[in-house]
């Protein structure tokens, strides 16, 4: 994948599909794509099911990514 391309994956929104407190994880059915999202940590406060939310990948290939929070 190209430089372009991860960094223009990096950002992005979505509404949260399934959380599990206990990890401080959820995924996310991602904008534009409805990809659902591997579980993904939760930097700010635990959403709720339904919620967009601001999502970050790391800039990498198959990179980590993080719930920014509530949008």
């Amino acid at each position: 994948m190209d430089t372009e391309k991860i960094l223009s994956r990096m950002v992005q929104t979505g509404i949260v599909s399934a959380t599990n407190p206990g990890n401080n994880t959820a995924r996310v059915i991602l904008d534009n794509t409805d990809i659902i999202s591997g579980w993904l940590k939760v930097i700010s406060g635990m959403p709720k099911v339904g919620q967009a939310v601001l999502v970050l990948y790391l800039p990498i290939v198959d990179g980590d990514g993080f719930i920014l929070g509530v949008i």
